[in-house]
């Protein structure tokens, strides 16, 4: 009869443990590369410069289609009464209208117009090219933020460890009547409130996966997901980080041939050029021919199917000065972009400077925060064995585990703000290496 139970109820407990096994399966591991592919399908930046830029090339499709034939018709029916006319004075009259119309010189005007939407749309491409980098810098950022947090974890559950150990130790010396019982009330004291900041610390990992996942656009996995890196362990972070890209003059001339918004202002300062052509435009006149075919459908006999074909010249000699006030606007504008770029050139300049040197102040401050963790580490080790031996007290390896935990965390930060800053310099000089393999065409086939 057991027996029975017993086949009766194994298949019973393999249903009822079957997701629990499945739900404790590992998080997908995903790198810095998968959260920026994943950005680049799904930040709402990049999609509002994709349209901003099929909307300026719809502009230019608009500009180009002046110089092209004009084909139209339309057909209208009414009753017509002509008192010349006999023996038939009065009848319906159906008309058809066919016209087609070309536009052959206008001295400036249509090819200004397109030069202007030619040079905005290769702008609104440089502008998008800007967001991508702009949005590959966000999420390495925010990535670099996420692992800071993962380690400081490690650094907060370590200093748990430790002040669990000297708890240990501290009630089996007052069990042994080495030490008094204000040393266990310290020691749990410490313990607790370094439990405090483990919570925080794992608080603010989830706090940066958030921000992470905003900058990406989704919630990879359904946030089963872990964020993983290939760097080394806390004491080889000083031997293995990255190095610096190079002197400050080379950044200063890649970012002058390579940043998105200096190419950008160029190719605004050029369709501001062709605005004002354009405007001067309306001082001269505009030639063009149109062909007319009209068909009737009457029994007047004065309404006989008609053709014209004609050329014409129009030209507004005095426009209220309307065309000054065009041209003054236009040449205004030239001259606000070209003061626009030389501000942003400054700016560029600003930006490379400073990323640099942010950099290479981190970049020293990993090797002394380096420097100073082991020498904590080693203050910690000493005030460890002394109290051991009955020759320290316990204040002195709560300041020696406090001081290693500081420095762990210095270590920690000073670290990924280096990574950031060396982020930070790809986006100043327009070089970002997850972008490599993106140019202007894969740009726009992007957008399209």
């Amino acid at each position: 009869m057991r027996i029975l139970i017993n086949k009766l109820l194994l298949p019973i407990l393999i249903l009822v443990l079957a997701p629990a096994f499945t739900c404790q399966a590992a998080p997908e591991s995903m790198t810095l590369d998968d959260f920026v592919a994943i950005a680049m399908g799904n930040n709402p930046r990049i999609e509002i410069a994709r349209q901003q830029y099929m909307g300026d090339e719809g502009l230019l499709t608009q500009a180009r289609s002046l110089y092209l034939p004009r084909l139209s018709g339309g057909v209208s029916y009414g009753r017509q009464y002509i008192d010349t006319e006999l023996p038939v004075t009065e009848d319906n009259v159906g008309t058809g209208l066919l016209r087609a119309s070309q536009l052959i010189f206008d001295f400036g005007k249509t090819t200004g117009l397109i030069d202007t939407q030619s040079f905005g749309l290769s702008a609104s491409a440089e502008n998008l090219a800007q967001v991508y980098h702009d949005i590959v810098f966000q999420v390495k950022s925010s990535f670099y933020s996420v692992l800071e947090a993962k380690r400081l974890i490690g650094v907060a559950e370590q200093a748990v460890s430790n002040y669990e150990q000297q708890l240990y130790r501290a009630e089996k010396f007052y069990e042994a009547g080495v030490r008094t019982r204000i040393d266990v009330t310290n020691a749990k004291v410490n313990l607790s409130n370094q439990r405090l900041n483990l919570l925080r610390a794992n608080s603010n990992y989830k706090t940066s996966r958030v921000a992470l996942e905003k900058v990406i656009g989704t919630i990879p996995n359904n946030g089963d997901y872990e964020p993983v890196s290939s760097e080394p362990a806390l004491e080889e972070l000083a031997a293995e980080k990255p190095a610096m890209p190079g002197p400050l003059d080379n950044l200063l001339l890649t970012a002058e041939e390579n940043r998105p918004g200096i190419k950008q202002f160029q190719f605004l300062i050029q369709a501001a050029e062709s605005s004002v052509t354009q405007a001067k435009g309306d001082y001269w006149p505009t030639i063009d021919a149109v062909g007319d075919y009209n068909k009737f459908e009457t029994d007047l006999a004065s309404l006989s199917d008609q053709w014209q074909l004609s050329a014409r010249l129009n030209w507004e000699f005095f426009s209220g000065f309307e065309t000054e006030g065009k041209v003054a606007e236009a040449s205004a504008q030239l001259r606000e972009v070209k003061a626009g770029l030389r501000d942003f050139e400054l700016e560029v300049t600003q930006d490379v400077t400073d990323s640099y040197l942010r950099a290479d102040e981190n970049r020293e401050g990993v090797d002394i925060a380096d420097q100073t963790v082991e020498l904590a580490e080693e203050n910690l080790r000493l005030a460890e064995g002394r109290y051991k031996a009955g020759i320290g007290d316990l204040l002195e390896f709560n300041d020696a585990q406090l001081l290693y935990t500081e420095n762990q965390s210095n270590l920690v930060i000073t670290y990924y703000n280096y990574l950031t800053a060396l982020a930070r310099i790809d986006r100043a000089v327009g070089v970002t290496p997850e972008l490599a393999e993106y140019d202007l065409t894969e740009i726009k086939q992007s957008a399209e």
